[in-house]
Parts: structure tokens; C-alpha cells; sequence
């Protein structure tokens, strides 16, 4: 319709579109107005808009971890047996599109201490991912972990993802996993004197001090080593703790790690008074603690009662002249 429009004189006409924002399009407008005076030539007025609507960019990933058994990687029970300590460890990778648009995956990484990995390969071509699509996962190969070695292991991931028009959008998830190797010590101990003789085997002594050796053997019956932290020892009589760390350190050496089989033993000579008619015990405890895991301990004993030698008779007298 024809409308008289006067100088100085403006007025408006608007429109409704519905427009897809998700799309990636652009969109252009164009206008046209001719007018004609009454006396003269005809003119025209154009204009032009164009809109292109950035999409919004959200993704988020997912790290999960699962062991042979198919428990979370955090929860893989304690090997029992160096056998166990190789666990096959399996993670998987699930990208999901909270968004509004459709994205294409422009870069998928995967750092596990320090070593990466691309994962596009593994989505098989489909790099599109939709807000109504299922979830995307993607699993690497089952990875041998060492669970007795007291590693940390951590792994991080980085996406990327483009909407059709919009700034590019990044999701991150980290998983770490630092399994607790488990703690198993003895400690056993024995005794002989200078002749080999078990110390529960002594005799009356004719001699009250001897020089006894006592004997500590270390186990660990574990599937991962352990490093000693403390061992020491308690002779009674005459009783007081003493260290005896410096025995293991000179045997294995410093740090004193003892690792499974076993066992290791030490000795050492003590100056013992066998004469005092009480019993002489021995006992030892010692603490380790395996990379990764709580510390354990273990005590021994050897006790023994040297029987106490015959008063000497009084001289018989002679006879009476």
C-alpha cells in the first residue's frame, strides 16, 4: 500500500521471523523504498542489515577408570602376591553436549604423567556432536599398572569443540589414582652361645658371663619392598630399648629397603651374665612402611632360664686325731 510520507516526517513498519540462533546461519536483509513526488522524477532509499548469530559453546568430559574386575580404579583391592602387583587399568573418556548447538570435536588430549595421547582417532569419524545425542565414550586400550610400585598415577584430558558460528569452547576433567601398597613384616629371633648351643639349652655355666649371639631375621612375606624405619631391641636383664637399625643398614644398606622373598638376618654378640637366677628374654619390634600405605610392625621373643649352678659342698672335714 501507497503511503504519503512529509518532509521531516519518519515512521516505522516491523516484521516477526523466527530464527534458528543454533543453526551457524547468516542472516541479510535487504530494503527497498521508492518514492515519487508530485511534480518530478521517482526516487529510492536501500538498506541492508546482516546478523550472525554466535552459538554458545558447552561441552563437559568425563574420566573414569575400571580394573579387571571392573571396579573403579580407586577401589582395586590390595595385591596379596607380586603376582598381583601388574593390575590392567582401563579408562574411558565421555563427552557430552550441554549446549544448544550441534559442535564439531577439533582437538581431544589425554596426559597421563607427563605422557599424551590423541584421542580423535578413537571416535571413528564422528567428530559432531548434537545437544540431543547420547554421550560419546571412547576407551583407550586396558594400560599394566604397577600396584606396588608407589606411583601416583594422574591423568587429565582437554577438549575442544567449535559451534557452526562462535568462539571455540574448551571442557578439562582430571583423574587420580595412587593405590596403597599393602604392609606385611616379621621378625623373629634366636639365641645360641659360643659353642652353638641354643641359649634354652644352656647347662649350669661354670663361667657366669658369656658372650651370647642373638639372631633377628626379617621377612617380607608382602608383594611389594618395604623401607625399615625403626628396629630395636630389649635384653632383660638388664633391660633398656637399644637400636639395632644400624645392624640392617650395614647388612643392606641405607635406606634399608627389604623387599619380598626373604628372609634377611643380622646378628650381634652381647656380653650376658648367665648367673643372675632370673629369666633372660629378648624381645625386638620393628616397623616398615611399603611406598604408598600405612606402616606396619612386628615384635619377637626368646626367652630362656639358664639353670643355676650347684652351691660347691663345704670340705668334709678329716678325722679326729
Amino acid at each position: 500500500n501507497e503511503r504519503e510520507i512529509c518532509p521531516g516526517e519518519t515512521f516505522a513498519v516491523e516484521e516477526t521471523v523466527d530464527t534458528d540462533l543454533c543453526a551457524g546461519n547468516t542472516y541479510t536483509t535487504n530494503t527497498l523504498v521508492e518514492a515519487n513526488p508530485p511534480n518530478g522524477d521517482a526516487c529510492q532509499a536501500t538498506d541492508e542489515y546482516t546478523v550472525t548469530p554466535e552459538a554458545a559453546c558447552a561441552t563437559i568430559v568425563e574420566i573414569t577408570c575400571t580394573d579387571s574386575e571392573g571396579n573403579d580404579c580407586e577401589d582395586t583391592p590390595e595385591p596379596e602376591t607380586p603376582e598381583d602387583c601388574l593390575e590392567p587399568f582401563t579408562y574411558c573418556y565421555i563427552v557430552t553436549n550441554v549446549g544448544s548447538t550441534c559442535m564439531d570435536i577439533t582437538s581431544f588430549v589425554r596426559d597421563r604423567n607427563g605422557g599424551t595421547a590423541d584421542l580423535i582417532p578413537l571416535l571413528n569419524g564422528v567428530i559432531e556432536i548434537c545437544p540431543d545425542d547420547d554421550p560419546i565414550e571412547v576407551c583407550e586400550e586396558p594400560e599394566l599398572t604397577d600396584l606396588c610400585a608407589g606411583e601416583t598415577y594422574e591423568t587429565s584430558v582437554i577438549l575442544e569443540a567449535n559451534p557452526p558460528n562462535g568462539d571455540s569452547c574448551q571442557a578439562t576433567d582430571e583423574y587420580t589414582v595412587e593405590p596403597e601398597a599393602p604392609c606385611d613384616v616379621t621378625v623373629e629371633v634366636t639365641c645360641v652361645d659360643s659353642e652353638g648351643t641354643d641359649c634354652d639349652a644352656i647347662e649350669a655355666p661354670e663361667d657366669c658371663v658369656q658372650d651370647l649371639t642373638y639372631t633377628y631375621c626379617i621377612d617380607n612375606p608382602g608383594p611389594t619392598c618395604m623401607e625399615v624405619t625403626d628396629f630395636v631391641r630389649t635384653i632383660t636383664p638388664p633391660g633398656g630399648e637399644v637400636s639395632i637399625l644400624g645392624l640392617l643398614t650395614a647388612e643392606i644398606g641405607n635406606p634399608p629397603i627389604i623387599c619380598p622373598p626373604g628372609p634377611i638376618c643380622v646378628s650381634e654378640e652381647v656380653s650376658t651374665n648367665l648367673c643372675t637366677n632370673e629369666k633372660i628374654s629378648v624381645t625386638t619390634k620393628i616397623t616398615a612402611a611399603p611406598p604408598n600405605g600405612d606402616m606396619c610392625m612386628d615384635t619377637g621373643m626368646y626367652m630362656f632360664t639358664v639353670p643355676t649352678p650347684a652351691p660347691t659342698p663345704p670340705p668334709t672335714p678329716g678325722p679326729t686325731p
